[in-house]
């Protein structure tokens, strides 16, 4: 086609440039690389390339459609001549919008080299490599040649240098530029809007949204985006309302997956998870970002099996869950501690082959190590590569031998993290904390503790919560109340806690009153401290106390934490609350608990009535015991779990001494492995003993579920019931109404 033209050109001798009209015809009309390389080729054999830089300009711009970037720069360079910034900026353009920011800031660099003078048009270019690269130094030397080539008015400029302040975190040289500036555009507030945001200035970025509106102007889409997160992350569930409304009213949501996907994770950083669902069914269009916003949503709030519901429906819709909507779904099935879930996530993480990177690899660790499976997770760990490590994975190893009962191990562990040459950092030092708390390491423990310096951590306010709680349970109380007395900063509930926690243990009244008083100002509305108090109270018989406490929580409209444990075998998972007579099992599993307690009196168990903190006969003291929700749990497993399987439970307590002793009875008695998750660790009995050593037995009575220092998820009522309805919802379990059910003060 294109020697026809010229044929047609030659007998009426054309002039340069009806050749140069002609040719851009042609180019414009090239959709294909292979015609565009023989225009290219005829144009080089007359040599008239070279003389035409608007022709070249357009190859290059053509061949960098084509992602041939070489060629276009190939060209560049053959034609390229003389100080004119016309081609070098087309070059720079074609770098620049191919994402090849390092080549821009080369060729950048080659042109001042060159005596090549910039102009308006190269700076967006170059400043746009700067703020993707996240280049400050070479940002602010582009800054600088523009201010001496006299283009820092220059509209276009101007707001490509707020853009790339704004992408490298320099939010306040961003603000100069932009308060200099005599014509401020919508993109140029957005773009600030969007850096107080990604900055997490929330405030600032709405007090900017504010001024861009008293001057006139609206946001569109994309300002909703930014402006949706920064009002997510203050949690104003009215301001949500707000946002919500506006971009409705003014046609902003229509066919904009982005901006609707922004109002989800707003409402759901704002936990109104109902909201963000609704804006969800509403969507014509879903794209990955949209079903990932919703999971985690659910999973950030609470409703993890809420979200496994919601991953089926998006299997079953047909869109291909990404890296990102496996991370989600092993944390949520981490939260829920199922060990089921867990595993079919993991198989169809393999099965689709989606890339095992660093993070997700740590996250699957963690959810084995939070549901039970401990040797899974060593066993990834020590399957991994060297370089495949972070200091995330070994905090997951020792987060996991620690709340497992594994102190020594963890400890172990530690020093071969060091040896490794990996840093620590404040995750490393609170899981080793607790691992020592746990196996009542006091030594080790303060030495790790007077260690955090050395590697450059500060001891946070859960540092001094994990020493209080070390000290505490050996009996260190008014050790740990002055090194409460000594922080820096002033003591958080979870420090008070622990020291309450500790005085429980060991029936300090005095100390347990201090630390009582400040848990009521902290978080008077937390039942758990009442809770404790009480228990102490009770424990030293001082029945008018307890009933002054029982009077406040009343009044408060508090109510204690009922028990609820709950099973799994093979696809059923049972719930069971403290003498539960609701579970279609329940007359199997009761006498099954009264054979049990038979059994194990006969092998020389004896019911620990200390752990029933109520003034009642002996014999209801017995009868109480043996129906706590975690001996249902067991029994059942018992009965429908083969022999040779583990036997699993999560309780959302802690487990009791009572319950602590029978089991390790019977796993004497029926050589079986039975694994409890309570609030705050694991247990493993087999054999007649527990991972824990007995060092948590010498506590002397139950605990309420107050202080969550270790890496747990936590397992109130809401979330193991989630589990035994699955994807069900919560209204279909009735609260037990059996006389037992809170018979303790758990």
């Amino acid at each position: 086609m294109h020697r026809q033209g010229l044929y047609a050109c030659r007998n009426s001798i054309p002039t340069f440039s009806e050749l140069e009209n002609h040719y851009d015809r042609l180019l414009q009309s090239c959709s294909s690389l292979s015609t565009l390389k023989q225009i290219h080729s005829s144009l080089t054999t007359s040599g008239f390339i070279r003389q035409s830089p608007h022709l070249g300009a357009k190859f290059i711009a053509k061949y960098s459609k084509h992602d041939h970037p070489e060629i276009a720069r190939s060209l560049f360079d053959e034609i390229r001549s003389g100080h004119h910034s016309f081609l070098w900026n087309t070059m720079l353009r074609a770098y620049s919008n191919g994402a090849h920011f390092t080549k821009t800031l080369e060729l950048y660099f080659l042109m001042q080299r060159t005596g090549v003078r910039p102009n308006n048009y190269t700076f967006p270019f170059v400043l746009k490599s700067c703020a993707c690269e996240s280049l400050p130094v070479q940002g602010k030397m582009v800054h600088g040649e523009v201010i001496r080539t006299g283009f820092d008015t220059d509209t276009y400029v101007e707001a490509a240098l707020v853009d790339m302040y704004a992408k490298c975190g320099l939010i306040d040289e961003g603000r100069r530029v932009f308060d200099k500036m005599s014509k401020r555009d919508l993109v140029c507030w957005t773009t600030m809007i969007t850096a107080y945001e990604q900055a997490e200035r929330a405030k600032d970025a709405l007090v900017f949204l504010q001024k861009m509106q008293q001057e006139g102007l609206s946001i569109d889409s994309v300002a909703v985006v930014s402006v949706s997160s920064a009002v997510g992350q203050l949690g104003d569930s009215k301001m949500a309302e707000s946002v919500h409304a506006y971009a409705i009213c003014n046609a902003l949501l229509l066919h904009d997956v982005c901006a609707e996907n922004a109002i989800i994770g707003m409402y759901a950083k704002c936990a109104d998870v109902r909201k963000a669902r609704l804006v969800f069914d509403c969507m014509e269009e879903r794209d990955g970002i949209s079903w990932n916003s919703m999971l985690s949503a659910y999973t950030q709030n609470g409703l993890a099996s809420e979200a496994l519901l919601l991953f089926d429906q998006m299997q079953a819709s047909g869109c291909i869950p990404n890296p990102v909507t496996a991370l989600i779904m092993v944390s949520a099935c981490a939260y829920l501690g199922s060990r089921e879930h867990g595993r079919r996530i993991h198989s169809l993480i393999i099965n689709s082959k989606i890339k095992l990177e660093l993070a997700l690899r740590n996250a699957i660790m963690d959810m084995y190590a939070k549901c039970g499976d401990l040797d899974t997770a060593v066993e990834m760990f020590n399957d991994s590569r060297p370089r495949e490590r972070d200091v995330s994975s070994w905090n997951v190893l020792i987060s996991g031998y620690g709340t497992h009962g594994y102190g020594r191990e963890a400890l172990e562990i530690f020093s071969q993290m060091i040896n490794d040459g990996v840093q620590p950092d404040h995750i490393t030092f609170t899981s080793v904390l607790s691992a020592c708390s746990h196996s009542g390491l006091i030594s080790e423990g303060r030495k790790c503790f007077s260690d955090m310096p050395k590697f450059s951590v500060v001891p946070e306010a859960k540092h001094y919560a994990c020493m209080v709680d070390l000290l505490g349970r050996a009996g260190l109380l008014y050790e740990a109340y002055d090194l409460i007395k000594q922080m820096p900063s002033q003591p958080n509930d979870g420090v008070w806690g622990a020291l309450l926690l500790a005085c429980t243990i060991h029936r300090n009244t005095k100390l347990g009153e201090i630390a009582a008083n400040n848990l009521f100002q902290l978080d008077p509305g937390h039942p758990g401290y009442y809770v404790l108090m009480s228990n102490l109270y009770a424990a030293s018989s001082k029945w008018l106390e307890v009933g002054k406490l029982r009077g406040d929580m009343k009044s408060r409209g508090l109510r204690k934490i009922a028990a609820f444990s709950v099973i799994e075998f093979g696809k059923e998972v049972h719930g069971f609350h403290t003498a539960d007579q609701i579970n279609p099992y329940w007359r199997e599993v009761h006498r099954k608990v009264e054979g049990l307690a038979i059994e194990m009196k006969m092998v020389g168990y004896v019911p620990d009535w200390s752990c029933v903190l109520h003034d009642v006969e002996d014999e209801d003291k017995e009868h109480i015991l043996n129906y706590h929700s975690e001996k249902l749990a067991v029994a059942l497993g018992l009965i429908k779990i083969e022999r040779g399987a583990d036997i699993y439970v999560t309780k959302n307590l802690r487990v009791c001494n009572d319950c602590h002793s029978a089991f390790k009875f019977i796993s004497r008695i029926y050589g079986r492995k039975i694994i409890i998750r309570d609030a705050n660790r694991f247990h493993h009995f087999q054999g007649g003993l527990c991972s824990c050593k007995d060092y948590w037995l010498k506590f002397g009575m139950k605990q309420s579920s107050c202080l969550h220092i270790i890496a747990l998820p936590r397992t109130d009522v809401g979330i193991l019931k989630s589990r035994v309805l699955g994807i069900k919802g919560l209204n279909h379990i009735p609260r037990s109404t059996s006389r037992h059910e809170n018979g303790l003060l758990l």
